[in-house]
């Protein structure tokens, strides 16, 4: 049995360049020379490298190959680095050291901190603007610059859409989605629109209250009429039900003037079912059936 050259008396598993043989990969690994060059026994005690020093060592070292360089660490190796990691680590001392070493922020000092917007599920002005502009209505919030607002794409309100109503927009904008998923103010308007998942007539609607007009056309009047029924008086935000923009003379009857604005009137959902119950007004009454010779 080789023994270690360096002193400590144990077997010698490694041989190096110079002849030597060693119980560790490293001289320095050696048990005897770590002893004896530890703490103030190594001449390097205490001393710096110099910026200029450090300059020369790199460029003597350009190039050259580290000495561990494919020595795998071997497995009685790897547990004894583990262990003592471990005990350094739970020393009072080092666990205080990290503890102060460690910048103690408040969510509102952090450097990171943007006012808790992704906690709340308000969108970033700067982040989804961008990727959404070309395919809808933005601007900045008047309290807060950075939160994104939009149009409702029924009734045309602007309103703070929240991030999961943004990220389902990108999907179907770039394809990975079905349907349009528009922005919407409120499931409200959502229901009422006419191309909510690209559906002839929204839900629970029947033919005569789901004729879409121009899209422009009323969200226009609403605007005009303040987002309340001119019949009951009751605002969008105390219904149950959305409005509807209903023509005061039947678009089959008046096509050239059905983009008038002032031949409209707003209504909520069940006034609009109630008004086309009247006499001359009902669904069949607007058909222009062809005259009988």
């Amino acid at each position: 049995m080789d023994i270690c050259d360096y002193g400590c008396g144990r077997e010698a598993n490694y041989t190096f360049k110079n002849g030597n043989r060693c119980c560790s990969s490293h001289w320095l690994k050696c048990p005897k020379q770590k002893k004896s060059l530890k703490g103030e026994n190594n001449p390097f005690f205490g001393k710096k490298h110099t910026d200029e020093s450090k300059i020369k060592v790199g460029e003597k070292n350009k190039g050259r190959v580290a000495w561990n360089k494919g020595i795998p660490r071997t497995i009685d190796e790897k547990k004894f680095i583990s262990k003592k990691t471990k005990e350094e680590m739970a020393k009072p001392e080092i666990k205080k050291k990290l503890k102060d070493s460690r910048p103690n922020f408040k969510k509102e000092n952090h450097p990171n901190w943007k006012g808790g917007y992704y906690t709340r599920k308000l969108p970033l002005y700067s982040t989804y603007m961008p990727q959404i502009v070309y395919a809808e209505e933005c601007r900045k919030n008047k309290d807060d610059k950075n939160i994104l607002e939009v149009k409702c794409a029924y009734c045309g309100v602007w309103f703070i859409p929240t991030i999961t109503q943004i990220y389902e927009r990108m999907r179907s904008l770039t394809g990975k989605n079905y349907g349009e998923q528009r922005l919407y103010c409120s499931e409200k308007c959502k229901k009422e629109c006419p191309i909510f998942h690209q559906i002839l007539y929204s839900k629970d609607n029947k033919p005569e209250t789901s004729r879409e007009v121009q899209p422009e056309l009323r969200q226009m009047r609403f605007k005009v009429d303040n987002y309340t029924c001119k019949r009951c008086n009751k605002h969008k935000d105390k219904l149950d039900v959305g409005l509807h923009c209903h023509h005061i003379e039947g678009v089959r009857w008046e096509p050239l003037e059905s983009a008038d604005i002032d031949k409209c009137i707003t209504y909520c959902k069940i006034c609009h079912i109630i008004i086309h119950k009247k006499d001359g007004c009902g669904y069949n009454d607007m058909k222009c059936l062809p005259i009988s010779t």
